[in-house]
């Protein structure tokens, strides 16, 4: 602030007041100067925000990603062999064809982000922005606070903790002097629309939930004298969020309410987040897909989902398996696109997994959003918990 006046921040009140006078018909007048320096002083900042969906408990987040990326694979790989198969081309052509394709996912590129100029409501944006997130009420996100202050000081949060999961609270936090640390912090996803019934402003949102006061800690001086406490509060720079938010039009799904609810069970008892099976069994899977009510019926009418199984292995209890070798058989169909017009669809699937090798698997469910206006891109959402199965010998 002081670089920003004239005169260095130097600042000079003149003031002229008139006081009582013993005569009547006399007016005594009185000046006073008082002159102030206006300095900068540094203070803790918010440097950066990481989105982390894989810090969430129960979601298994990682796991179940890497799996889907190899079954994604393996179906690939299927179906260039049947159609390897069925249709013997040159291998010119099929190197020609190759190239179009690479061409046509060129000019699918180029219309995506025509497409998100054109359009940047957040509640238009469904099923348009390329990305994995979890549907669940909250998000996870890292939130880095730098301390560039002479002293330590400690973060607080006057509507509740500043950050930490279910367990592990963090009602303060203590930074020492020129260290920036990275807290997680646990936020409701933002409403599309706010009580009003307009659309949500999720840049002065975003900012109102994730400000912390913050104190700095008395230090005694040289000549013994005690250094006064500094107070102030921390906030993300609105400007810079809304230009972040401007240029990446995904923003909003990472932070937003999502456009399904997704709710996967295994077993009998959907109430049970961990069932125990015999080697050599196998379990029914079932999952159903609910469109939110924010979701506009012209943009529900341009999109599809796209329900999907998915199992990963987090513990193996015996290495005698080849490693090339999956543990466990879908029986079934893995994928069913659901109709989001047609009312006598019930929006669910189900099928059934079958385990041959001992360990602690992760089963769940992925809704993927394609939208007609941007073909080529699949939004998914898994949902927010996955369900353990412990395969016993």
């Amino acid at each position: 602030m002081g670089d920003q006046l004239s005169n260095g921040g130097n600042v000079r009140i003149r003031l002229r007041y008139r006081g009582p006078s013993p005569n009547p018909a006399t007016e005594i007048w009185r000046k006073r100067e008082v002159s102030l320096r206006i300095i900068r002083v540094k203070g803790p900042r918010i440097s950066s925000l990481t989105f982390r969906s894989d810090l969430s408990w129960g979601s298994s987040y990682s796991d179940l990603c890497q799996s889907l990326v190899a079954q994604r694979r393996r179906l690939d790989t299927q179906r260039s062999r049947e159609s390897g198969n069925c249709r013997r081309k040159p291998l010119g052509r099929s190197h020609s064809s190759s190239i179009g394709s690479a061409d046509q996912s060129a000019d699918l590129d180029i219309l995506m982000e025509d497409e998100l100029e054109e359009d940047d409501s957040i509640i238009r944006r469904v099923g348009q922005d390329k990305g994995v997130h979890v549907c669940a009420d909250e998000v996870v996100l890292l939130m880095a606070v730098a301390n560039e202050t002479s002293s330590t000081i400690v973060l607080s949060n006057r509507k509740g903790l500043v950050g930490g999961f279910e367990g592990s609270p963090m009602p303060t936090v203590r930074i020492s002097s020129g260290v920036s640390v990275k807290i997680p912090v646990v936020i409701p996803r933002i409403d599309r629309f706010d009580d009003e019934g307009k659309v949500t402003d999720i840049a002065a949102e975003l900012v109102s939930r994730t400000a912390l006061q913050w104190e700095s800690e008395a230090v005694e001086e040289a000549d013994g004298s005690e250094k006064i406490k500094r107070t102030g509060r921390v906030r993300i720079p609105s400007r810079c969020l809304r230009e972040i938010i401007d240029e990446h039009k995904s923003f909003a799904s990472r932070i937003c309410k999502p456009p399904v609810r997704l709710d996967v069970s295994v077993g009998d008892d959907p109430s049970k987040s961990e069932i125990t099976l015999p080697l050599g069994s196998a379990v029914q899977v079932d999952a159903s897909v609910t469109i939110q009510d924010w979701v506009p019926p012209e943009v529900l009418a341009r999109c599809r989902v796209t329900l999907e199984f998915c199992c990963a292995e987090k513990q193996r209890k015996s290495s005698s398996s080849s490693p090339d070798r999956l543990p466990y058989f879908w029986c079934g169909q893995l994928r069913r696109t659901v109709s989001l017009t047609d009312d006598s669809d019930d929006k669910s699937h189900l099928a059934r997994i079958a385990f041959f090798q001992s360990g602690i698997y992760v089963v769940s469910a992925v809704a993927k959003i394609s939208s007609e206006e941007t073909p080529g891109i699949e939004e998914s959402w898994w949902a927010p918990h996955a369900r353990v199965v412990n395969v016993v010998e």
